[in-house]
């Protein structure tokens, strides 16, 4: 017991210290809002909250300490560029709703919204759900939907993956518009229609994933917005209260989830409480102990499960889109991973973030090197984002590093072929609104 609660403290120090590298990164670059400081407030939480909400769950400090060394050697990269001079060119912008409000961006935004919203609903129906399935039990229609994804038998549809693409670039044009504009009821109109899509498959599909991907997609445009406008605050009292009850409105909306997967069918109120506290750590705190097993197994022989291990696979884990588009067909299960790391009755899952996967790639000291690559190419972008008035390429990509670096508690955001393609769609779609706009 001794010892458990030593490795706790020393756990939560080094969980503080992400917060430290966040601050050292805003006195080197000189305001909050830059890549360093966000993927180090991001690891802050994804480090602090499963030490608090799996608190039972043993981690490696060794583990928390090579994340925090990848941190500050993607951090390290901001030292190179002239930042003073970056920001002087920011200054003589015009403010955000110049860039990215009125003309054609309400009318694309509204009809990507809505044509998403339908190519997610043809998909659902072609999966053998009824209409009047979706209509008097959605939740009982979610876990049907789940049901077959995970057994294996959703049937490949043109219109869902028509829907998803839509779907997200629906959350980027909502985040720069909501961003863009200072006051009004449309603006929070622009607010409701940037998730309607994510909460139908939410809803419809009991999939979570799309949801949180898609508010930091928004979030993502957001910040850019404020780049535009000169504000490098990541977030204010009046952002805090806004956060605050966005979240109230959204937990109901992420129980009903939980419940469309058979929940709502016990009886007995203590198995439903427990039930959802289960997926509740799942879901937000099994990444760290799973990795730190995971870790401890491959470096110190010690662990509480077997793992497969992969040497040196020269990027596939991080890059696995690309490596599929190349014609690589190597299978592997749904989840990545086919472990399922366990401990007591609550924390159990195959989410082992994205450094398993890029110590995999490019081994311990390989991987830590590839982190100071990826802060040199994310700090050039955002440097270019600052002193260049109408990148949309930066802008895209700034917006796609904050949804990514969320997803790093997962796995690499390039595991699926989807992004790339996204990434490429709302390339060229902003580059026609700003230069629209422009003329």
């Amino acid at each position: 017991m001794d010892e458990f609660w030593f490795f706790k403290v020393v756990n939560l120090f080094i969980a503080s210290l992400f917060l430290v590298g966040a601050w050292c990164s805003r006195k080197g670059v000189g305001v909050w809002l830059n890549p360093a400081s966000i993927l180090f407030l991001f690891w802050f939480l994804y480090t602090a909250l499963p030490l608090l909400a799996a608190f039972e769950a043993p981690v490696n400090p060794l583990a928390l300490i090579y994340i925090l060394t990848f941190c500050l050697a993607f951090s390290l990269s901001g030292l190179v560029f002239s930042w003073s001079k970056a920001f002087a060119l920011n200054d003589l912008k015009l403010n955000a709703q110049f860039y990215f409000d009125g003309g054609l961006y309400s009318l694309v935004f509204y009809l990507m919204a809505v044509f998403s919203a339908i190519m997610i609903f043809i998909g659902v129906l072609q999966q053998g759900i009824s209409i009047d399935q979706v209509i008097e039990n959605p939740i009982s229609a979610g876990g049907v939907y789940a049901g077959k994804r995970y057994s294996g038998e959703i049937v490949s549809s043109v219109y869902a993956q028509l829907g998803l693409q839509a779907s997200y670039c629906t959350a980027i044009l909502g985040g720069l518009i909501y961003g863009a504009r200072s006051h009004g009821r449309s603006r929070k109109l622009v607010l409701v229609f940037s998730f309607v899509p994510a909460l139908l498959v939410m809803a419809m599909q009991s999939a979570k994933g799309l949801f949180f991907f898609s508010i930091f997609l928004f979030l993502g445009g957001i910040l850019v917005t404020r780049i535009y406008n000169k504000n490098y605050t990541l977030i204010d009292a009046k952002g805090f209260r806004s956060l605050f009850v966005c979240g109230l409105l959204v937990l109901p909306v992420v129980i009903a989830s939980f419940l469309s997967r058979g929940i709502y069918q016990l009886d007995d109120l203590g198995q439903v409480l427990n039930r959802l506290r289960f997926y509740l750590v799942t879901y937000s705190s099994v990444h760290l102990p799973a990795f730190s097993d995971w870790f401890s197994e491959r470096f110190l022989g010690e662990s509480l499960m077997n793992y497969k291990h992969d040497y040196l696979t020269g990027g596939f884990y991080t890059f696995m889109s690309f490596f599929q588009l190349a014609g690589d067909n190597r299978e592997l299960p749904m989840g990545i991973y086919d472990e399922y790391y366990t401990y007591g009755d609550y924390v159990k899952g195959n989410l082992f973030t994205i450094f398993r996967g890029l110590i995999n790639d490019f081994g311990l000291v390989g991987s830590v090197l590839f982190g100071f690559a990826l802060g040199l190419l994310c700090n050039m972008f955002y440097w270019h984002l600052l002193c260049k008035r109408e990148s949309a390429f930066a802008v895209v990509f700034f917006i796609f590093f904050v949804a990514f670096t969320y997803q790093t508690y997962i796995v690499s955001s390039l595991t699926w072929l989807t992004l790339p393609f996204v990434f490429l769609i709302q390339w060229l779609m902003l580059s026609c609104l700003i230069k629209s706009k422009i003329r």
